[in-house]
């Protein structure tokens, strides 16, 4: 959701600036082949090798002596990290009691914007608010691959024994960010079931390291064929990077799986629950979002229902999300 105003920062400078990325490490991978950053700083919070600590990320930062520093996540520790490193612009979000750390601080925006925009207000203090005026570009969503993640999208699809990326179809039910996103076992089964029997598609089904036993079990209960897993596969962010690259079409709950999909120009279809349309909001990427706009939501809950009914994911059900596939492909 930040690749536009990456991207825009990026034109503006015209080569004029080196652009580093720092962050978690399965993050930068995420952004692999693209042309933007010459540079990139891992760095774990947790489990962190002696390279990726804070103390030598900090040092890292006052050795490279940055100029300016885009603080997009809204933490404390980001802004801290950076003051601590003598970057002399820290540019954030005034939030969480860490306007102390930054210069200059940004006022926070209203809740009824996209996350898109969420970022570009960021860039317009180095851009001078010189946005593309036309809204697609603005709005445009954008990731690349590399040889060796193409060379890994061939080696699943013959592993698994896909037909053409036409044929295939990505679930992705679940969410690493709360289990409150996430759609029934037994919904993706059914609906698993009726996409391969009606529409003759294969169905792959994707996962996180700590779903690979869930998602064999659904694949077990479909008892068909035509149902495949990603749990034996190489788990990691190049792995679902390019399997949804490829694929026809993603059906999947809030979360990044949907948005790596948008990013490659790929129709998706939303299961949305207990978080705002708001945010994901994007009418310029063929994107179809279906929501019950309950009176209780959005609530973001993280685990167990507020209310203890969990409608806004239970009334989403097979036949709504099959019908809508069904007018999705139609209209490839």
């Amino acid at each position: 959701m930040a690749t536009p105003a990456i991207r825009t920062l990026y034109e503006q400078l015209n080569n004029t600036s080196a652009l580093t990325a720092l962050g978690r490490p399965h993050i930068l991978e995420l952004f692999d082949g693209n042309p933007w950053f010459d540079h990139y700083i891992p760095f774990q919070i947790k489990n962190a090798t002696p390279e990726q600590s804070q103390h030598n990320i900090i040092q890292q930062l006052k050795h490279e002596q940055f100029d300016i520093a885009l603080l997009f996540p809204n933490s404390l520790r980001s802004a801290f990290i950076a003051w601590l490193g003598n970057i002399v612009q820290r540019i954030g979000y005034a939030q969480w009691g860490r306007s102390l750390f930054l210069s200059p601080s940004v006022k926070t925006p209203p809740d009824d914007i996209s996350l898109i925009d969420y970022y570009f207000n960021l860039v317009n203090v180095v851009t001078g608010k010189n946005v593309p005026e036309d809204p697609t570009i603005r709005y445009r969503l954008e990731l690349y691959t590399t040889p060796e993640e193409e060379k890994l999208g061939d080696d699943i699809w013959n592993n698994l024994g896909l037909r053409c990326p036409e044929k295939v179809l990505i679930l992705n039910v679940g969410s690493a960010n709360s289990i409150a996103r996430n759609w029934s076992q037994d919904y993706t089964v059914e609906l698993s079931q009726r996409i391969v029997d009606q529409l003759d598609f294969d169905v792959l089904i994707n996962c996180g390291p700590a779903e690979t036993k869930t998602v064999k079990e659904i694949v077990t209960l479909t008892k068909r064929k035509r149902v495949f897993s990603l749990a034996d596969q190489p788990l990691n962010i190049h792995t679902g990077k390019i399997c949804l690259k490829r694929a026809k079409l993603t059906v999947s709950t809030d979360s990044g799986p949907l948005h790596i999909a948008s990013a490659f120009g790929k129709p998706t279809l939303v299961l949305l629950g207990p978080t705002s349309e708001t945010y994901i909001a994007n009418p310029y990427i063929n994107r179809y979002v279906l929501t019950q706009h309950l009176p209780c939501s959005p609530c973001y809950a993280k685990k167990k229902c507020p209310q203890k009914h969990h409608r806004c994911m239970k009334e989403i059900t097979p036949q709504l999300v099959f019908e809508k596939i069904q007018q999705l492909i139609v209209n490839q």
